[in-house]
C-alpha cells in the first residue's frame, strides 16, 4: 500500500497535487489548481526539500516555469494546491518498549529547532489527542495569535487519531512523518508526508 492510499483509507485529508515531468505539464497543472501554488523537487536524492531549494512557492505562471524548469532537472516537479494555516507534525515511530507511538508537535522546520513534541502510544483516543496538544509549548499558535483566527482543533485531532490506527493497517510501518500537515480555520490537510517501512 503506498502512502497516499494509505491516508486516504483512513480518510486523512490531503492537500491535492499533480506529478509534472515537464515544464509544460506543470504549467497546466498549476492553471488547474489556482493561484498561488506550492511546486516541489521529487527526488530520492532529497529527503528535506526546503533545505535543498526545492519547494517553491509560485505566485504566477513565470515563477511557475523558473521552478519547473529547475527541478525538471534533478527529478519531477510536484504541483501542489497552496494550504495556509498552522504547519503541524504528526509521526509515528516504533518503539522497541512501547510498539508504535504517535508523536505530534509545531511542525515545518520548528519540529527539528524547538523539540515541542508530545507522544501517546498507538491508537489514541480524541481525549488523549487533546492532552497531547495542551502539552505543547507552541499550542497558543493553534487559539490563534496576531490577528489570526483559532485552527479547526476538531480537524488536527480527527486526522491524530485516524493516522494512531495506521500500524493496524500497516504492522510494518516502523516511522511516519506527515510534515507538515497544515491545520487551518476550516480544515486540516496532510501537506507532505513520507515512511519507512521494516
Amino acid at each position: 500500500m503506498m502512502l497516499d492510499e494509505a491516508l486516504k483509507s483512513l480518510n486523512v485529508p490531503t492537500a491535492d497535487f499533480h506529478v509534472a515531468k515537464t515544464v509544460k505539464d506543470a504549467e497546466r497543472f498549476a492553471k488547474k489548481l489556482g493561484f498561488p501554488c506550492v511546486l516541489k523537487l521529487v527526488s530520492k536524492k532529497v529527503s528535506h526539500k526546503t533545505e535543498a531549494g526545492g519547494v517553491v512557492i509560485a505566485r504566477d505562471l513565470a515563477q511557475v516555469r523558473e521552478a519547473a524548469a529547475r527541478f525538471t532537472k534533478e527529478g519531477s516537479v510536484l504541483v501542489q494546491e497552496f494550504c495556509d494555516g498552522v504547519e503541524m507534525f504528526i509521526g509515528i515511530k516504533k518503539d522497541q518498549t512501547f510498539g508504535h507511538v504517535l508523536l505530534t508537535g509545531i511542525g515545518g522546520i520548528f519540529v527539528e529547532v524547538y523539540k515541542d513534541v508530545a507522544f501517546r502510544v498507538c491508537p489514541i483516543t480524541k481525549r488523549d489527542a487533546e492532552s497531547m496538544l495542551d502539552e505543547l509549548k507552541g499550542k497558543a499558535l493553534l487559539a490563534g495569535v496576531r490577528g489570526k483566527k483559532p485552527v479547526n482543533r476538531a480537524a488536527l485531532i480527527d486526522a491524530m487519531v485516524k493516522l494512531s490506527e495506521l500500524p493496524r493497517k500497516m504492522p510494518n510501518i516502523e516511522e511516519l512523518d506527515v510534515n507538515p500537515f497544515i491545520v487551518g480555520e476550516k480544515q486540516g490537510v496532510a501537506v507532505d508526508a513520507r515512511f519507512v517501512l521494516k
